[in-house]
């Protein structure tokens, strides 16, 4: 389980412009995955993840809700490394809701990092660049979206 921290840039090609993002944690309504759940190996060095992430607001009647999530196979290259490399690849879904629409689209990615273990195996720090491609929503008007970002995170071993 873990969370992580988020520097992202988000742009839809044409001339719709870019948006820089920082979330502490990484958050719903920047596209991203705030929470991390994952099971794998004893070591963590082949992990299926589940990332996922809720912006939910409710006020005067109307309600707002984002949720994403992004199921993920990650591969630890060199784990008997102090900073051992690892690759990433999944697919997700992005669900907005509003009192009178509701939209979903489809997402992927991959992304490359490092990670640290922590001392008696307790958890990991990691770092990473990753690449997101959110489908584009025509019932909303949303156009694709690319995101590349720098994630930083730490996951606990229990």
């Amino acid at each position: 389980m873990g969370t992580q921290f988020g520097i992202a840039s988000i742009t839809s090609g044409g001339d719709a412009g870019k948006s820089t993002v920082v979330g502490w944690p990484a958050s719903a309504i920047t596209y991203q995955p705030g929470l991390r759940v994952a099971a794998g190996n004893a070591r963590h060095t082949r992990d299926v993840t589940l990332d996922s992430g809720l912006f939910l607001l409710d006020e005067a009647g109307s309600t707002l809700s984002l949720f994403t999530a992004t199921l993920s196979y990650q591969h630890v290259v060199k784990p008997e490394w102090p900073w051992s490399p690892f690759g990433n690849i999944g697919l997700g879904t992005y669900r907005e809701d509003s009192a009178s629409r509701t939209f979903s689209s489809r997402k992927w990615g991959a992304g490359l990092g490092i990670r640290h273990v922590v001392r008696d195996d307790h958890g990991a720090l990691r770092v990473e660049v990753r690449y997101d491609y959110l489908n584009r929503d025509s019932g909303s008007g949303r156009p694709a979206l690319n995101t590349v970002g720098l994630q930083f995170g730490f996951d606990l071993w229990m």
